[in-house]
């Protein structure tokens, strides 16, 4: 489940929700309606391309993003991209009201008066978008997919930039039939538009870029738009910060943003919120001493207070600071993670997603005046899923004498201690405190596989010095926190420590070919999509920030060099399962193809499962099926000792 929505009048709650499909072979997203007070939930749309991106206008009609054929279009006539779609308040069929020859990037609405805002990509030099339809069908029928690139970002994640640029376009409120007009208000602002936010008349509009400064820099800025003139002037950014995740308070005074350092050789980002007046003046840090990363801003109705979320010793709670004061309270005090805030129009009541180790996002309700509350679980699409084990937190205790938490998670009904499967987190800024079904530990549970998930040194939720511990020239502490956390979890008569695995993936996949060179004490080792040679980090989609936490590749060769595994390939011993995805641009597949060279041409005993089409995760349902197949049958040869047992389709 993602993206929660809610009618201006507070009597709708909907919810994005992802199935497979019925051959299994891709998920399918739909939109639900989840009843605020506990009732039954029921499907609001069905296709076969499927709906995301929920939002509500004013008189209640539902707007969702698709990528289905339009009925009323004309024979021979097609969209190839996303959608934006209508469904009516008293129901009826959907309707088709834009649709961009590229799709539906993302759209906001003036809450007001129903104004749609929204962001698409255009060819640069398209005056309006049936010209952009002309460029792309002569590039299509040329069989032409090459880009001529003028500055130095050109690939996002998985994704080539360019040739085509993000825009915002505006549409009136829609009429009860026909398709709004679409006026173009920002023309072309490259493939560096991020998130916008739209002031309640529609007459302002946030929007957040990533700017490219001399020397190959980068730096998100926030923009504000004139929709009337279609003038837009800095509004907040320099570049020594990034400026992201605008919100505009109800009253349309003041905007709320996300500000942070750059993340340098020695020092993690940590954002602040700031607030700013939306006509001008000066900025001001909210709760600049709050000892969190704050994320997912959302006003109070009455403009008084901001809520958020934030990672809190092994949990993501949701807080309340109040604009005046500065003081900041927590409102759960369950240990899970919540996300996706929505607030009802009295700003008494409080909808999340609410999800942990042992649970699934699932929608829930929150009253705003209480503190440390246990959320009020509501009716939710899918049947409960049924966990083999348990979750326990423990701590151990780093060379340093810092206290490391970590969430083990544990066989119900095992015979004997069981064997422990190490799992590392990626970012690294981040936590393993909530529920993944990307790195899912209960698939080896089910096994009989203890997992241990440590919160390492780079992981936030407790606090700044525990962050920065693992930066520049303390790169190597996460290891160590890895290991402390590793004894604490052997030391328990319930797992079984002579019989012990680790894997990551991403960051973590680095962090476990670390592990290779510095430790025989696993069994075996799988790592995905890891950094084996900190050199080729200036190969990745984002050279400027790698360039900045670990320096410039020939500037400051020792910093890259400092921490890579490469330099140490004689050291490893214990066996590994390498897997990547060629199109990873986040971590260059060079690093496994040059991985997979060191340890072989040294006679090391290792496996490639190597993903030809998949990006930095292995997302389609069926290859991420194998890959766990895979890791299971890797380490029940290695930690279990039994036959090696090659998946079929491999």
């Amino acid at each position: 489940m993602t993206g929660l929505a809610l009618a201006p009048d507070g009597s709708r709650l909907v919810v994005g929700v992802q199935n497979l499909s019925p051959d299994g072979k891709k998920f399918i997203s739909s939109v639900w309606e989840v009843d605020p007070d506990g009732g039954a939930p029921f499907r609001l749309t069905r296709s076969s391309a499927g709906e995301s991106a929920p939002a509500f206008l004013p008189d209640g009609s539902l707007l969702f993003v698709a990528k289905r054929p339009d009925p009323e279009a004309k024979n021979g006539d097609s969209d190839d991209g996303r959608g934006l779609w209508l469904l009516p308040a008293r129901g009826g069929e959907a309707r088709l009201l834009a649709a961009p020859p590229a799709g539906i990037e993302d759209a906001a609405v003036a809450v007001k008066t129903g104004r749609i805002v929204l962001s698409a990509k255009v060819m640069p030099d398209a005056k309006d978008l049936e010209e952009d339809a002309a460029r792309r069908k002569a590039r299509k029928d040329a069989d032409v997919t090459a880009i001529l690139h003028t500055e130095a970002r050109i690939r996002d994640w998985d994704v080539q930039l360019g040739p085509d640029g993000g825009r915002l376009f505006v549409a009136e409120a829609p009429a009860a039939d026909g398709k709004p007009e679409l006026r173009d208000v920002t023309g072309d602002l490259g493939p560096g538009l991020g998130s916008f936010a739209v002031s309640s008349d529609g007459s302002k509009v946030v929007y957040e870029v990533l700017s490219a400064l001399p020397g190959s820099e980068h730096v998100s800025e926030l923009r504000l738009l004139d929709v009337a003139s279609g003038k837009a002037a800095s509004f907040a950014g320099d570049p020594a910060h990034e400026h992201s995740d605008p919100v505009i308070s109800p009253d349309d005074a003041t905007v709320a943003y996300l500000r942070s350092d750059l993340d340098v050789f020695d020092v993690a980002p940590k954002p602040t919120i700031h607030l700013q007046p939306l006509l001008g003046g000066a900025a001001r840090a909210l709760a600049a001493d709050l000892d969190l990363w704050p994320s997912g801003l959302v006003w109070a109705p009455d403009s008084s207070a901001l809520f958020f979320t934030a990672d809190q010793t092994g949990r993501a709670p949701v807080f309340k600071v109040d604009v005046a004061t500065g003081e900041v309270t927590r409102l759960t005090g369950d240990r899970a993670a919540y996300s996706s805030l929505r607030i009802t129009p009295d700003g008494r009541t409080l909808f999340a997603l609410r999800a942990a180790t042992d649970a699934p996002p699932r929608p829930v309700r929150l009253d705003t005046a209480a503190v440390d509350q246990d959320p009020a679980l509501l009716s939710a699409p899918g049947d409960t899923v049924r966990l083999p084990g348990h979750v326990e937190e423990i701590t151990a205790t780093a060379e340093d004498g810092t206290v490391i938490h970590s969430r083990l998670v544990l066989p119900d009904g095992a015979f004997g201690p069981a064997p422990l499967l190490v799992w590392i987190h990626g970012g690294p800024l981040m936590s393993s405190n909530s529920w993944s079904w990307r790195a899912n530990p209960w698939v080896m549970v089910a096994r009989g596989y203890a997992v241990l998930q440590p919160d390492y040194a780079l992981s936030t939720g407790y606090g700044q010095d525990f962050v920065n511990r693992g930066k520049g020239e303390r790169s190597g502490t996460p290891f160590h926190d890895i290991m402390a956390a590793t004894d604490a979890a052997i030391a328990r008569p319930d797992v079984d420590g002579t019989r012990t695995a680790a894997l990551g993936a991403s960051f973590g996949g680095y962090l476990t070919n670390w592990i290779a060179t510095q430790t025989d004490r696993f069994r075996a080792l799988v790592a995905h999509a890891g950094v084996w040679n900190g050199q080729l980090r200036t190969l990745s989609d984002a050279p400027w920030y790698f360039r900045r936490a670990y320096g410039d590749v020939l500037l400051e060769p020792e910093r890259m060099l400092r921490w890579s595994p490469h330099l140490h390939a004689d050291n490893v011993s214990t066996p590994m399962l390498i897997t990547h995805g060629d199109n990873d641009y986040r971590v260059p597949v060079a690093n496994a193809l040059w991985q997979w060279q060191d340890l072989k041409r040294r006679g090391k005993e290792a496996k490639f499962l190597y993903f030809p089409d998949a990006n930095h995760w292995i997302l389609r349902p069926q290859e991420s099926k194998l890959w766990y197949e895979t890791v299971r049958a890797f380490l029940a040869e290695h930690v279990l000792g039994e036959n090696w047992e090659q998946p079929e389709l491999l």
